[in-house]
């Protein structure tokens, strides 16, 4: 306590006009004369000292400011530090130029893009809601705009929004070009084409599915990803979604290959037809 005294007297008598240039000096000195295999350990140090310094007005000053602060931003997420994370990824966002978006696309949506996923985390889910509305408008493809997506529907499913997490889901799986159901059908008719798809796998040997392909087509596998949160949400709501959802993962997987998500979309039907007291559909779907 007393040297945090001490400290703050003798930084007081440093003329405010003069600190920025100060702590800009201080984290070049140290990146100038760290040893290679230091610096990685010394970053935080660095970083924090050239955001308090003078705003550099050279392009590529700034530039390098963002990087620094983008490569800060990731060590701290592999810390499980989000709220510092977060700080370091909107720094580097205000160290950009305004025409960023144009000038360092890669950068600009990957500092946006990780700033939502920690903000996520961190559960500042409004926050979260701001920063997808501009990259959603400045991404140039939809495999950019993913991770924003798939981040926007968690923290509107975080703040109980189910509905409008699932339209989200909707639009999304609709830009990467698969159909879902408008008007939505009777629950008959959805029922009957969730039967008619688990019935498929039901037949299916262990060895076979075993022997279905990856799935490799970049499209389907961010569909399952987002079919998948649309079968979550789904379960709070309405359960003809999840029906929806789950009939069109069964069929991706059986149509385009094995990923991740199809093990999760097993034990979701299993789930269903057990709530639906069809207990040996379910053990044989589970055994699949």
């Amino acid at each position: 306590f007393v040297h945090d005294q001490i400290q703050n007297a003798a930084y007081s008598l440093i003329p405010e006009d003069e600190r920025g240039r100060m702590h800009k000096s201080i984290g070049r000195l140290i990146m100038k004369h760290s040893p290679e295999d230091k610096i990685e350990d010394l970053l935080f140090l660095v970083v924090d000292q050239l955001n308090r310094g003078e705003v550099g007005k050279e392009e590529r000053e700034t530039t390098g400011l963002a990087k620094l602060n983008l490569k800060a931003g990731k060590k701290a997420m592999s810390e499980a530090t989000f709220l510092r994370s977060a700080s370091y990824f909107e720094a580097g966002i205000g160290a950009l130029y305004d025409s960023h978006w144009e000038e360092y696309y890669d950068l600009s949506l990957e500092l946006h893009s990780l700033l939502a996923e920690t903000q996520y985390c961190n559960g500042c889910f409004e926050i979260v809601g701001k920063i997808a509305t501009i990259v959603l408008n400045n991404a140039k493809s939809l495999e950019d705009k993913l991770p924003i997506y798939i981040n926007l529907i968690k923290s509107l499913g975080a703040r109980n929004r189910h509905q409008s997490a699932i339209e989200i889901g909707i639009t999304a799986v609709h830009e990467l070009g698969m159909q879902w159901p408008s008007p939505s059908p009777d629950k008959l008719r959805i029922m009957a084409d969730f039967i008619k798809a688990k019935l498929r796998f039901e037949v299916i040997t262990t060895d076979d599915f075993l022997a279905i392909e990856e799935m490799k087509e970049r499209n389907k596998l961010a569909a399952m990803k987002l079919l998948r949160i649309i079968v979550y949400y789904g379960l709070f709501t309405k359960q003809e979604y999840a029906l929806i959802a789950l009939t069109q993962m069964l069929q991706l997987t059986l149509q385009h290959g094995i990923c991740d998500e199809s093990c999760t979309t097993l034990a979701d039907a299993s789930f269903v037809l057990l709530q639906f007291k069809d207990v040996d559909s379910s053990k044989r779907l589970a055994k699949s």
